[in-house]
């Protein structure tokens, strides 16, 4: 083509500003314009973008290369309602914090409203969700109207509280912490408890009075929560294995004997907290991605073999879920296993003497868009 990628660029800025300020007739407009968007889909409009932060090791793949997102984002008017069972974990809560940030935003096909909603079992669960909002989401909150307090025992009071609803991320093993049930909610008596599931680990949950076999309850409260899914009319779910899971294979199958849509989401990396961190950081690794065919057979990881790996942050894989529901078609099942890649680090700008007119008011997630290319690639 005889020109680098630079000189195009500003030759398209030049015409760009012409074409705003000419008097021509609108068919030489018309052409002109035509005429730059064919250059633009020709070159790939990565060529056109300049980038917010900086990353370290990354080789930014053309957006010529990546499909066309096949989930929410790929008709952005359908505005899908989410559910989060859990919320209350850190987890759970960074993915509802992403949710309600992207439904703010034109583009990702999620809805605003009555979503994101979070189903959890006792109300102690908005007290934890809204620490971390308020903290690492610009003082965001979840009232009451997106809370939902289910009975985990009853798959049909689950399904009730999921009706209208299009999607659900689940995770196969929760923190428990048990706790007294709700008053004027599903108790039959003052004095019932229930566990509390938190998605990941909530800080300073009490755990003293769980069970130290508590997988017969776990099994349970996901096939529950599977079953109401699919009667409630859900397109499809998208299930975290947490660390703490031990037989994996017994989840994919549930999965597989219920017949709902999935995404299966797994690492065999150490799971680890910024403990400082905003939404204006974004992520922080472009993490690696490999897709298995859905119904394959999974085996739990080697505790040995994770402390050996790069650890994976906690919120660079809230982002990947949320950009799971955004990029993938919701109409098919996956298992993915998912890695930090090495020397690929991430950086939004954010902190210290950040670039002139840096603004993230206008992204759910800094940076999510290299996760983008990542899961289009898979």
């Amino acid at each position: 083509h005889g020109i680098g990628i630079p000189q195009v660029r500003r030759l398209l800025y030049f015409l760009i500003h012409k074409l705003s300020s000419t008097k021509s007739m609108v068919p030489t407009r018309f052409l002109i314009s035509a005429s730059i968007a064919a250059v633009i889909a020709f070159v790939g409009a990565d060529a056109f973008s300049t980038p917010r932060g900086h990353g370290i090791g990354i080789r930014r793949a053309s957006s010529s290369l990546c499909m066309a997102p096949k989930g929410s984002a790929a008709k952005p008017f359908e505005k899908k309602k989410i559910a989060v069972f859990g919320a209350g974990g850190y987890l759970g809560a960074v993915l509802f914090g992403f949710l309600q940030r992207a439904s703010s935003l034109y583009g990702t096909g999620i809805a605003g409203g009555p979503s994101p909603r979070m189903i959890c079992a006792t109300g102690g669960s908005s007290e934890a969700l809204n620490k971390v909002l308020g903290a690492s989401f610009k003082l965001a909150y979840a009232g009451e109207d997106l809370m939902r307090i289910v009975d985990t025992d009853d798959a049909n009071h689950i399904e009730e509280r999921l009706k209208s609803f299009d999607a659900a991320i689940l995770a196969t093993t929760y923190q428990l912490e048990r706790r007294s049930v709700t008053m004027n909610t599903y108790e039959k008596s003052p004095n019932d408890k229930t566990y509390e599931m938190y998605l990941d680990e909530r800080y300073g949950a009490w755990e003293n009075d769980v069970p130290s076999n508590d997988s017969d309850i776990h099994t349970s409260i996901f096939r529950h929560s599977v079953q109401a899914c699919k009667d409630a009319g859900l397109s499809h779910v998208v299930v975290v294995e947490t660390p703490r899971t031990e037989d994996p294979g017994k989840f994919s199958a549930i999965l597989e004997e219920e017949g709902i849509e999935y995404t299966y989401i797994r690492t065999g990396s150490p799971l680890k907290k910024d403990i400082t961190y905003t939404f204006e950081k974004g992520i922080t690794n472009r993490l690696g991605v490999v897709s298995l065919p859905a119904g394959s057979a999974l085996a739990s990881f080697d505790a040995r073999e994770m402390d050996n790996k790069l650890a994976v942050y906690r919120e660079d894989l809230a982002a990947l879920i949320v950009q799971c529901l955004m990029t993938l078609d919701w109409e098919e099942s996956r298992i993915l296993e998912v890695s930090a890649t090495p020397g690929s680090t991430v950086s939004s700008a954010y902190g210290g003497k950040m670039p002139k007119g840096l603004r993230f008011d206008k992204e759910w997630c800094p940076n999510s868009e290299l996760l983008g290319e990542v899961l289009c690639a898979v």
